[in-house]
């Protein structure tokens, strides 16, 4: 197969980064800047914040995931045939392994497994849910994590497989520790009243009274309680969307730059 069908992993990169910018301009220059009162547009919605859309569950930035993850699911098939044809067995294993925990991680964020399981049949304790989605987290990265201890050695030779799995293990890690341990604590607490006083101070009054407006209605419809408030969205949608974003970018550059180091070779 032709290299020139393939985008180069510094391709990739700046494919998931210049979304994740633009995401973040538009909605720093609608929902905080308000220019040309264009926030008018989507003040119909029950959240009437751009980022809060473009972040939210299966939303455009979590659909560029899931293409993401899916290219590389592929991705890391491909190399796992490539590389046993070449009789490169334990670095097709690594990837096997690998092609696995994409079609999980797919299933996961398209599907949210973990919610049907511990959410929407079961009536559980805030803290004992998040303990529990925690050993989920951890369950569904034992497949990566024992390739990276069993074969990861042998795909050392490319430094830069090695730098972009890494950066995409800690991005991931990241968002699962938003997601679960940290919702045990105050910190997510912390950083959503951070990024709601921010970008009130920056957009006016007229932001903080949507942002009051939006959790009074939230507030009103769950009948005062399991809401997800303006502050929470900072995390849930915002933090953990841009990290699973982030994530998914540099784990695709990953396999793509080892395919590129193999056809070096040939």
């Amino acid at each position: 197969m032709d290299r020139s069908l393939f985008l180069k992993h510094q391709n990739i990169i700046g494919i998931g980064v210049i979304l994740l910018l633009t995401f973040y301009a538009l909605s720093f220059l609608l929902d905080i800047l308000n220019i040309f009162g264009l926030r008018s547009l989507y003040s119909g919605l029950e959240v009437p914040l751009l980022w809060d859309l473009m972040f939210q569950e299966r939303g455009p930035v979590e659909m560029f995931q899931w293409l993401f993850l899916g290219f590389f699911t592929i991705t890391s098939a491909f190399l796992f045939g490539k590389l046993n044809e070449k009789g490169r067995n334990k670095e097709g294993i690594f990837w096997f392994l690998f092609s696995i925990a994409g079609v999980l991680m797919l299933m996961e964020d398209a599907g949210n497994i973990r919610h049907f399981l511990l959410r929407d049949h079961v009536v559980l304790g805030w803290t004992f849910m998040q303990s529990l989605e925690t050993v989920y987290f951890g369950l569904l990265a034992a497949i990566p994590f024992a390739a990276v201890v069993r074969y990861g050695k042998y795909i050392k030779d490319s430094r830069t497989t090695v730098v972009l799995l890494a950066l995409g293990f800690v991005f991931y890690g990241l968002a699962v520790f938003f997601s679960g341990p940290a919702d045990l604590t105050n910190i997510n607490i912390h950083i959503g009243d951070t990024f709601y006083e921010a970008t009130a101070s920056i957009g006016g009054e007229d932001l903080r009274a949507i942002y009051e407006e939006t959790d009074l209605r939230l507030e009103e419809q769950a009948g005062g309680e399991g809401f997800m408030d303006i502050s929470y969205r900072f995390i849930d949608h915002l933090i953990e969307e841009s990290l699973e974003l982030l994530g998914a970018t540099f784990l695709l550059a990953s396999a793509v730059s080892y395919l590129e180091f193999i056809k070096r070779e040939e």
